[in-house]
């Protein structure tokens, strides 16, 4: 009794790993859709950073809608956001004209989402980095302050057409 024998004829062989194989095919897909679905954590844990440091800086004021107090209004301009803003506003609204006009709310996102993945090359994003460090800041909470005076640019436009 020292080996042991099992018999499994070749069918049920075939049933068993192709089950095996469809379930890894199940699974993969299901953490592909995990995968890809996982911006809405990165932008809330964002918002959630934003708003904690907002509380030292105070740059924005957390009413309906959220808008920029007096130093964010300084910084703003001292940052040279504004100029930045107002030099690229025909490309950085050109990605508003590309769906139909929202109301102030899906404007507000799509600003929020815009500033914060747009790349800002050579001495303006030099600037801005030096701008942020010497003020104690971090570089998101300085997008969401452009973000913002867009956001502002884009529903007053809105509101013309």
């Amino acid at each position: 009794m020292e080996t042991l024998t099992i018999d499994i004829s070749w069918e049920y062989f075939l049933g068993v790993l192709g089950s095996i194989i469809a379930l890894a095919y199940y699974t993969n897909g299901r953490f592909s859709v995990i995968e890809t679905d996982i911006g809405w954590l990165k932008e809330t844990i964002s918002d959630l950073a934003i708003n904690a440091e907002n509380v030292s800086v105070k740059l924005l004021r957390n009413d309906s809608p959220v808008c920029l107090t007096a130093a964010g209004y300084h910084v703003l301009q001292r940052s040279g956001l504004k100029s930045y803003v107002e030099a690229k506003r025909a490309a950085l609204l050109a990605a508003f004209k590309d769906r139909r006009p929202g109301n102030p709310y899906e404007i507000q996102l799509r600003a929020f989402r815009l500033l914060a993945d747009l790349p800002f090359e050579g001495i303006v994003g030099e600037h801005l980095n030096n701008f942020a460090f010497k003020n104690g800041m971090s570089m998101n909470i300085l997008r969401r302050v452009g973000a913002i005076y867009l956001r502002d640019i884009a529903v007053e436009l809105n509101r013309a057409v």
